[in-house]
């Protein structure tokens, strides 16, 4: 039985016996006449009459009876000896609202008394409401639902099994609230939203990108900010992601100072560190300490995490450009924590290959090469190559094989690009795209 938000329970067992149907009573001595598990509604005057000794006759004759309930529609003070006989009894002594009509506790407040379909559905809805409201944490999900069923809920999402409507709409409810407890915490929905956000802002295409920018700021992702990334990697890196992103994501709250936003893309951990303003040398040394902080505390013992780290860049684009150049530092570092380098050509080429129309310019002058089994050594021979200014012996110390071997793949490599070496605009062209592709 279920007595609602509307009814009070005076005394008498917190699980009273079910319920089978509502009585309205006038007369106090036809309590034994009454069916097993009724709920009897006395009237106002009977209420009234009620008390002292009354109250206990009645409570004995409604527990001898084997009634689920006597529910009392006047004010009544129950002495502390009719609540001890009320829990003996098995009868739970209720009071109506002052000013509750007969007509609603019998009509309408029946099914709400009595546990029928009605009332178990209007229970599994305001359950739904409060199990949404404090997804996340299975004690505080227990307790809501618990609460608005009318049953006792373990932390283990576990109640007493009943075959009855309200048993039923406990076992629905119980499954939503494993499902919230497993999506975690409704505080942290928005923020699994900006992380799928960002993840399509660094992977899309360019102007894919700039077109989801507008839903990015609705969210509440700093976008026009100042942003430095930090990339980190490991040798498996989705057992990696899904082991570190919800504790980077919690650990960055901590950090006060500039804004966090934490994603999964191109198989890493990204962590962007966005200021409003230009951090400056000053700021790129602090985003080096935070990183140098999160790999400590995120990092599983004995695993082998890298970190690359930006520098800064503004907007949309300097995002894009930020997240390259991470990726470039953690991957041509050697150390745990690789910064990157903020001077020399590799800067001017992140910033132009961030674009889409620089990446396809290199795409299309390498295809050749890339197509072949062994692209990697062709580009490195060719880049070696032009870097030595078209020397053959040299190329070779370089990439350590002889140097015939490197005069035969060179001329491969024209063959396939069908370009002239010597000439200093594809020289030129050819060189900046090998070290592009290495970005």
């Amino acid at each position: 039985m279920y007595t609602g938000d509307d009814l009070r329970r005076l005394a008498g067992p917190a699980q009273p016996r079910p319920a089978t149907g509502v009585r309205l009573l006038e007369d106090l001595r036809t309590v034994v006449d009454q069916p097993p598990g009724a709920v009897l509604v006395l009237t106002g005057e009977a209420s009234l009459r009620a008390t002292g000794y009354r109250l206990e006759v009645v409570l004995r004759d409604a527990g001898s009876a084997g009634e689920a309930a006597l529910l009392l529609t006047a004010p009544v003070e129950v002495a502390r000896s009719a609540g001890a006989l009320a829990e003996r009894a098995g009868v739970a002594l209720l009071a109506a609202p002052d000013g509750t009509e007969l007509a609603w506790l019998v009509v309408v407040g029946a099914p709400a008394i009595a546990g029928e379909a009605a009332d178990a559905l209007v229970r599994a809805e305001k359950a739904v409401r409060g199990v949404l409201a404090a997804a996340g944490a299975p004690e505080r999900l227990a307790a809501e639902a618990g609460a608005a069923l009318g049953v006792e809920v373990a932390a283990d999402f576990s109640a007493q099994e009943r075959d009855d409507h309200l048993g039923r709409a406990t076992r629905i409810v119980l499954k939503l609230a494993e499902l919230a407890a497993a999506a975690g915490p409704s505080e942290e929905a928005p923020a699994r939203s900006r992380a799928q956000v960002l993840t399509e802002l660094l992977v899309a295409p360019e102007k894919q990108a700039q077109e989801l920018a507008p839903r990015a700021r609705t969210l509440g992702l700093p976008v026009d900010g100042w942003h430095v990334v930090l990339r980190m990697e490991g040798p498996e890196p989705y057992a990696l992601l899904d082991t570190l992103a919800t504790r980077a994501a919690r650990l960055v709250r901590e950090l006060v100072g500039p804004e966090w936003s934490v994603t999964m893309a191109d198989g890493a951990l990204i962590v962007v560190r966005t200021s409003a303003h230009d951090p400056g040398r000053a700021g790129l040394r602090a985003a080096a300490r935070d990183a140098a902080l999160l790999l400590e505390r995120v990092r599983p013992a004995g695993a082998d995490l890298r970190c690359g780290v930006s520098t800064a860049h503004q907007g949309l684009l300097g995002l894009r450009t930020s997240a390259s150049e991470a990726r470039t530092a953690v991957r041509r570092g050697s150390s745990a924590l690789t910064t990157y380098d903020l001077a020399g050509l590799d800067r001017m080429l992140e910033e132009w290959y961030s674009s889409d129309a620089a990446q396809q310019a290199v795409r299309e002058l390498l295809q050749p090469i890339m197509e072949q089994k062994k692209a990697g050594l062709l580009l490195e021979i060719l880049r070696a190559y032009l870097d030595h200014h078209g020397s053959p012996a040299r190329a070779a110390e370089e990439v350590r094989m002889h140097r015939n071997a490197v005069s035969r793949n060179v001329r491969r490599i024209e063959e396939l690009l069908q370009a002239d070496l010597d000439d200093p605009q594809q020289r030129l062209a050819l060189q900046l795209a090998c070290r592009a592709a290495r970005v």
